[in-house]
């Protein structure tokens, strides 16, 4: 039984590394994306950051876009489908090829920044990666076939592994020991002494829960909730008379509760994690003191604060730097500086998708 609110929350997107190398197209005695756009590949089709994305990396991501859209389709692409907030599917796959084209653009621009990668290093890895494919093909012949059907130059392709390799470990080239925006040992304690503990509204407690709703979260009939109510009153008189409180709660709890989520050691929670009358019912208790009855949607708690949860450093040190890697990348992403070029038309997913996928 969950009491946590559902909460929608925003994670950095994932930026798409997965290299893939199974173009539709088949036997191209041309540049793909020459004959289906009629653009030459190398031309520049618009700029992030001031740098410049050519038709052939635009195209090869909306390709790559359109056939993973296509698998959540049994009968093809609904390309005016309405998504969410009256996106259709066609404009879904727009927004998901310039946002992977801008997470490409912000990890090079951190390492042009930070100088992050070894060259001699990078080169290796690349080299070994190149190796690996002609293997997996059969033939350099055959993975230069892979390159031209999937509509992609071995330039681009070597692009898109190096950045995979950055992007795989830049949180800790960034923010680990030695790192440009090293976290320091202080920088987590300040970071726990603001965030964590009862002064900053953190609370930790466990609770008995007697349920007057169904597992689908339905409310069960008047006379099992007036039942329950009675036999929490009852479990909550059986605390108030004892010696040792604190032990018959965990005896009562193992014995009585209907939160079968809950840890044995019970939930630790900020404001906005748990309904509100569980969280101001927990707010309003010195440690080890236990509720009153305390009613929300889910039904009668008997609820006991416990000491505030205090991490050490090195226990949050990891996660600490992985909420600041996300927030800067996702800054980064939001203020990306796209220009398209005025005389180029991009052409439509499913236009180029249609004609992408046909073999020859």
């Amino acid at each position: 039984m969950k009491i946590r609110r559902s909460v929608l929350t925003l994670f950095l997107a994932a930026v798409l590394i997965a290299v893939s190398l199974t173009g539709c197209g088949k036997g191209k005695d041309e540049a793909l994306v020459k004959k289906i756009t009629g653009t030459d590949p190398e031309t520049t089709v618009m700029t992030i950051n001031g740098s410049d994305i050519s038709a052939e990396l635009y195209y090869y991501w909306l390709s790559i876009v359109c056939e993973d859209t296509a698998a959540y389709f049994t009968d093809g692409i609904q390309w005016d489908e309405v998504l969410y907030d009256d996106v259709t599917v066609s404009e879904y796959i727009k927004s998901t090829t310039l946002n992977t084209l801008i997470q490409y653009q912000i990890v090079t621009d951190l390492d042009k920044e930070y100088h992050l990668q070894d060259e001699e290093e990078v080169q290796a890895y690349l080299d070994e990666v190149i190796a690996n494919n002609i293997d997996n093909f059969g033939s350099e012949e055959e993975f230069e076939k892979s390159l031209a059907n999937a509509g992609v130059s071995r330039e681009t392709i070597l692009y898109l592994y190096k950045t995979q390799h950055l992007y795989s470990d830049l949180q800790d080239k960034l923010y680990a020991a030695g790192g440009p925006l090293e976290v320091t040992d202080a920088a987590v304690q300040q970071y726990i002494d603001q965030n964590y503990g009862a002064e900053n509204g953190n609370y930790s407690a466990k609770h008995i829960l007697l349920k007057t709703v169904d597992d689908a979260g339905a409310a069960l009939p008047e006379d099992e909730i007036a039942q329950k109510k009675a036999q929490a009153e009852n479990l909550l008189a059986q605390l108030r008379g004892s010696d040792d409180p604190q032990t018959l709660f965990s005896q009562l709890m193992a014995e009585y509760n209907e939160d079968s989520g809950e840890p044995e050691d019970g939930y630790t929670f900020g404001p906005g994690e748990m309904v509100d009358e569980f969280y101001n019912g927990t707010a309003a208790l010195e440690e080890y003191e236990i509720s009153d009855l305390v009613e929300s949607q889910f039904g009668y708690h008997i609820i006991m604060r416990l000491p505030s949860e205090i991490p050490a450093v090195e226990e949050i040190k990891e996660s600490y730097a992985l909420e600041l890697f996300s927030a800067m990348f996702q800054e980064r992403v939001s203020g990306a500086k796209v220009e398209y070029i005025q005389d180029i038309t991009l052409m439509e997913p499913k236009e180029y998708y249609t004609e992408y996928s046909k073999g020859e």
